[in-house]
């Protein structure tokens, strides 16, 4: 009777943390897994039998706390199971305090409202649902701003949710992390992880609703987070993790070209490079009504 002490963790678990049965279903089938294949999987439910086998059961039973995240915000995509598996990979000072930045259900579809709520906000989980139903994200240790520098370091991660379980690590081959950039002639307009130009391991396009997940990145631990290259977007939602940032982002400035548009033509034609453009103000979108 190999999986007797995982059966009764999980029932234990799923008691005082109050887990649906299929939440608890769901764990259990993760903890099962086939680790021998997989080292990504092997350290994955590792990390989540770490954090069930330390569970302050007597806390628990006395006072009735839960030591899922406190989500300051409604959330569609996040089970308490997917909370556990994640609240496992975070560090420390992240675990307990998560709040919602932004959420299509809330704020609409809406690329520029997503930039506007997450932009310079701090380290953050970014979570989709795909149409085809699968959900899965990363996590941005530095959070995301706008720029030509990419963000964040080996801490952040990928993860998928649904249809199983699964978080994968920066390799530390490619320093490539966080990107997000908006209307640009030559760079990638969306906000992004691991990659570059087509390849990416999860890119949102500036055109919401679209995006691509490649299976090979040199980034992160091979992973298939949609399923499929090109996916569109269900449900997205982004997720603050730890406290609000203490130093508040300047606003972008203007570049004297903005003012000269024929100036802007003639060193295009001639070929010069804007390397001021990723840094300033972005030209008015939709206002928030038109979107």
């Amino acid at each position: 009777y190999p999986f007797q002490w995982q059966d009764a963790l999980v029932v234990c678990a799923g008691s005082l943390l109050q887990l649906t049965a299929d939440e608890s279903s769901s764990l259990l089938s993760f903890l099962r897994n086939d680790k021998s294949s997989s080292l990504t999987n092997m350290l994955t439910s590792s990390r989540l039998l770490e954090e069930l086998v330390h569970l302050p059961f007597r806390e628990l039973l006395s006072d009735k706390k839960s030591i899922v995240p406190t989500l300051s915000g409604n959330t569609t995509l996040l089970s308490t199971v997917a909370q556990l598996a994640l609240r496992a990979y975070l560090p420390m000072e992240f675990r307990d305090r998560w709040e919602l930045l932004f959420s299509s259900n809330e704020h609409g579809s809406s690329f520029s409202q997503m930039e506007k709520r997450v932009y310079g906000q701090g380290p953050c989980l970014l979570v989709i649902r795909s149409t085809k139903d699968r959900v899965f994200g990363c996590y941005a240790s530095h959070g995301f701003e706008s720029g030509l520098s990419y963000t964040g370091d080996s801490l952040c991660f990928l993860f998928s949710l649904s249809p199983s379980i699964g978080v994968f690590e920066a390799t530390g081959f490619c320093k490539k992390y966080c990107y997000l950039n908006q209307q640009q002639e030559t760079l990638p307009n969306g906000m992004g992880i691991g990659g570059c130009e087509d390849n990416w391991p999860l890119f949102i396009s500036e055109d919401y609703g679209k995006g691509v997940a490649c299976a090979n990145s040199s980034a992160f631990e091979r992973c298939d987070l949609a399923g499929e290259k090109d996916f569109e977007i269900h449900t997205l939602e982004v997720w603050r993790v730890g406290p609000p940032p203490t130093v508040k982002h300047a606003k972008k400035k203007k570049s004297i070209l903005d003012n000269d548009p024929q100036a802007q033509a003639l060193l295009e034609l001639a070929g010069k490079e804007m390397h001021s453009t990723p840094f300033r103000d972005h030209a008015p979108l939709l206002s928030d009504e038109e979107d």
